[in-house]
């Protein structure tokens, strides 16, 4: 329902003279076109009507915090009724969910044009020019041959890895001078052509200590190399395209999974597949995940049947654990070592969190009305995700609620990265288009906040520091990564070349 202003004149000019305020009533009628409406609307308009929708409007802002997240209402004492159901309530409600726009200049009230010298800004060291609602277009520095992955060196910043569709990845070397990077070295890995078809890497990771590659392609074939592109060993079991690269902490072992739910450990020194498990029953094309985790260096979890997730130990053929919970395919799984919490995300819409020793999620997290892409920790309380639906959603394990949100144009987020230092955000979407998000200032807007629980019934927006836009139509995000400074990202499309943009 909408309301024109010359509809809100003429309900206040009926307002008055219900109340009998003929005076008031009179200068309204001289400046404003009620006569007109009252012609028209004179005999649908009950006596009251304003103080009605002012009524309605004071229960649906209160009764909306009374529903949670998951729809149920929240029990309320009935003197919470007489206290907090009035006009000061909600309009201080309806203030924290949308601020007041501030009157400057010619605009401002003679009272707080006085006062305004007093007002000190607080540098939060985003830049004493900045402003809020300037969003900044980002620059692509480099372009590279077309690829789906791409990945930093953990350890050594100006060395990048990525890895193309004509069988062959490249680690190259940048020279930094004055904030200004050129390319100094370039070496290509090549993987060899099936049939006379172009093995696509379909994925790669660094080793933790940035000395070692690792990449797979879409025939299976995973090879090991050396920071200067030799050649070090070759693992050949998987017999699909791999998806996912996991080191353990000591680099001793390897995880890796492929399209056809087959996970397997590896020994990095050797080369040796030492354990395989293949859960998925004869006949059936359930995806089971494309994610998997370590726990520990000796420890991890993989995608089971049916949303399940199995802990294993290395050399034990039975898990150790099994959670339930999930009902479809599980798109992430990350382990928190500092709260030592695993977070997990799945196409049945939900974000779980759970504990060790407990077969039960302790936080799940509905929200999201399409499967989710991402999910990623922020800190040892706090979550984002995003999401086929659009959405981009921070989330409190204490409060168990989202506690802010973003959506770009409805368009599907198809991934998200959170970056090293984990003060920005970067997602990229169907249309090719890559936002990156200030979670620097949002952390410090919510401690502004307080983070009560009010705070948390009205999610705040995200700020976005800027964004990118691919010039080729039909060409979607389909994997982006960080630099170790946090300050540039590469951007993989499915069609055209992989873009190194700069947030600097």
């Amino acid at each position: 329902m909408s309301l024109t202003s010359e509809e809100l004149n003429y309900l206040i000019w009926r307002y008055l003279q219900e109340s009998g305020h003929e005076v008031s009533a009179l200068s309204m009628q001289e400046e404003t076109r009620v006569l007109e409406f009252d012609e028209k609307y004179k005999e649908h308009i009950p006596i009251g009507t304003l103080v009605n929708f002012v009524q309605k409007g004071i229960l649906y802002t209160e009764s909306e915090l009374l529903v949670r997240y998951d729809g149920n209402v929240m029990p309320v004492d009935p003197s919470h009724y007489e206290k907090d159901f009035n006009l000061v309530q909600a309009l201080e409600v309806d203030k924290q969910r949308f601020p007041e726009l501030v009157a400057r200049g010619r605009f401002a009230l003679k009272h707080e044009e006085e006062k305004e010298p007093d007002i000190q800004i607080k540098d939060e060291g985003i830049g004493k020019d900045s402003d809020d609602s300037f969003i900044k277009t980002l620059q692509c520095l480099y372009t590279f041959p077309a690829g789906y992955v791409s990945q930093w060196n953990p350890k050594f910043g100006t060395v990048f890895a990525c890895g193309h569709r004509d069988s062959q990845a490249s680690i190259i070397y940048f020279e930094e001078f004055e904030d200004k990077w050129t390319i100094k070295d370039t070496y290509s890995l090549v993987h060899p052509n099936v049939s006379e078809k172009q093995n696509e890497v379909t994925c790669l990771e660094w080793s933790p200590n940035g000395e070692s590659l690792l990449t797979g392609v879409e025939n299976g074939e995973l090879r090991l190399w050396s920071m200067e592109g030799k050649l070090q060993n070759i693992l050949s079991h998987h017999k699909a395209p791999v998806v996912c690269i996991k080191w353990n902490i000591d680099q001793t072992h390897v995880l890796t999974c492929d399209v056809e739910n087959v996970t397997i450990v590896w020994n990095a020194l050797s080369g040796t597949a030492l354990q395989h498990f293949n859960f998925r029953e004869p006949g059936s094309t359930e995806s089971l995940g494309v994610d998997i985790t370590w726990i520990d260096q000796d420890k991890f979890a993989i995608p089971g049947l049916h949303g399940s997730i199995l802990i294993f130990n290395i050399g034990v053929s039975k898990p150790i654990g099994k959670l339930l919970g999930h009902t479809q395919t599980l798109t992430t799984l990350s382990y928190n070592s500092e709260n030592q919490l695993l977070l997990s995300a799945s196409d049945d819409y939900t974000l779980r969190i759970w504990r060790g020793g407990n077969i039960n999620p302790s936080n799940t997290f509905y929200g999201h009305t399409q499967s989710i892409t991402s999910a990623q920790w922020i800190n040892e309380d706090t979550i984002i995700s995003t999401s086929m639906d659009g959405s981009i959603s921070v989330w409190s394990i204490k409060f168990s609620s989202p506690i802010a949100t973003a959506t770009v144009d409805g368009l599907p987020n198809f991934t998200g990265s959170l970056s090293p230092d984990k003060l920005k955000f970067a997602t990229g979407t169907m249309d090719g288009e890559v936002t990156v998000y200030d979670i620097k200032k949002l952390l410090n807007s919510l401690k502004g906040h307080g983070m009560s629980a009010n705070t948390v019934s009205n999610s705040i927006s995200i700020p976005v520091i800027g964004d990118y836009q691919s010039n080729k139509e039909g060409s979607y995000v389909v994997h982006i990564a960080w630099s170790q400074d946090s300050k540039r990202l590469s951007v993989s499309y499915s069609l055209g070349d992989v873009a190194m943009i700069s947030l600097v």
